[in-house]
């Protein structure tokens, strides 16, 4: 199959991973710290409550749609077992043949992961909130040699085979983002049901980009954030701005106005770019709506490609306490799917609830979040 990143940054997701916890407002619960994260005017929260709130949320998930994990398994084997025999000289040529269609057959195929969370802390001002993160996406893609199926036939015709000369390989990449900030929210007079939000913060990108061959191949290395690694250190900022017009709320995000070109550990460029995103909120007696649009794509690295996400989210009160959570998320990018979400919110109070979401495409194609806020 093409190269992609289904579902990402993620994705997520899925209603997108990394917003998936950022569940559409239930009409019964007015106060969501987690929307700081998606805008910092969130217009969801209420100056008239001085309690300490703890907001916190994680998130996964897995696209394997391609079965790649399994066919790297078993190509690797099949690849050690024909080494094996031809050390006892018991391979003869047509030995390779299901090794080499299996090689073949898994060309382009890719997998993708993300994971991440995020918090929120309110202070004794209702203006400021501490907000963190840490957000992980990669993609993995099987680059097969076309010399590998030479180099099989004329190992088998030889009878001595050494699974190390395969020069087919996963091409890794990935994204991990870790931030610490403070979000301030203002008025400015003459700007009538209008709030503005901004949130410096200290920002650390690691660029993560691997060639495995597949002799080496073992899952945990992957997309293992332990090696292969560079990092990039900096101060950035979010900004926001949202408008009420009765029933339906306005915004508009800038997410790190602050751009870096950086470089990867084997020379690959990363162009970070600021990300816009607007958002049209409806709040109804029988409902809560939201609409959440990319305006700019995210950018592009190694294996990971650009893409826009497109969300639709609603919160379906079922009782006092309990609401359905529905999304569905569109991406820009042809080689990836949509994706449903389906979930839970429950509140004790307006300052304690939990949200539950679970997002399924096929058995190989799932995630899901939780996002939990708590008075202190």
């Amino acid at each position: 199959m093409p190269l992609s990143l289904r579902k990402l940054y993620s994705g997520l997701f899925v209603v997108s991973l990394q917003t998936l916890t950022l569940a559409a407002h239930a009409a019964t619960v007015p106060y969501q710290l987690a929307t700081l994260q998606q805008n910092p005017a969130s217009l969801s929260l209420r100056d008239d409550i001085s309690d300490t709130v703890m907001q916190m949320d994680g998130y996964i998930f897995i696209d394997d749609s391609d079965e790649l994990i399994y066919s790297l398994k078993k190509a690797n084997d099949e690849g050690r077992a024909l080494q094996g025999r031809s050390r006892g000289i018991l391979v003869i040529p047509g030995d390779e043949a299901e090794l080499v269609q299996r090689l073949e057959a898994m060309s382009d195929d890719t997998n993708s992961f993300a994971a991440g969370g995020h918090f929120t802390l309110s202070t004794s001002s209702p203006a400021w909130h501490i907000v963190g993160g840490s957000e992980f996406s990669g993609s993995a893609r099987f680059n097969y040699d076309e010399d590998d199926a030479n180099r099989l036939r004329f190992a088998t015709l030889v009878g001595l085979f050494s699974f190390g000369e395969l020069q087919s390989s996963m091409e890794v990449s990935a994204l991990w983002s870790n931030y610490l900030g403070l979000n301030y929210r203002f008025n400015i007079d003459g700007f009538t049901n209008t709030q503005f939000g901004i949130t410096p913060k200290i920002q650390n990108i690691s660029l993560i980009e691997r060639s495995i061959l597949i002799s080496e191949y073992e899952e945990e290395k992957l997309f293992d954030s332990g090696r292969d690694v560079d990092h990039t250190l900096q101060l950035n900022a979010d900004l926001g701005i949202s408008h009420r017009l009765n029933s339906w709320v306005l915004g508009l995000a800038i997410k790190d106005i602050y751009q870096q070109e950086m470089e990867s550990t084997i020379g690959t460029v990363y162009q970070q770019r600021s990300r816009v995103n607007a958002s049209i909120d409806y709040h109804a007696s029988w409902a809560t709506w939201r609409f959440d649009a990319d305006l700019t794509p995210q950018a592009a690295f190694g294996e990971m490609p650009a893409q826009r996400a497109y969300k639709l989210r609603s919160a379906i009160p079922l009782s006092q306490r309990i609401a359905l959570l529905l999304g569905y998320r569109w991406l820009d990018n042809p080689y990836s799917d949509d994706s449903p979400s389906i979930g839970l919110h429950y509140s004790l109070d307006q300052l304690l609830h939990i949200n539950v979401e679970f997002s399924y495409v096929s058995n190989n194609e799932l995630g899901g979040s939780i996002n939990l806020q708590l008075p202190l």
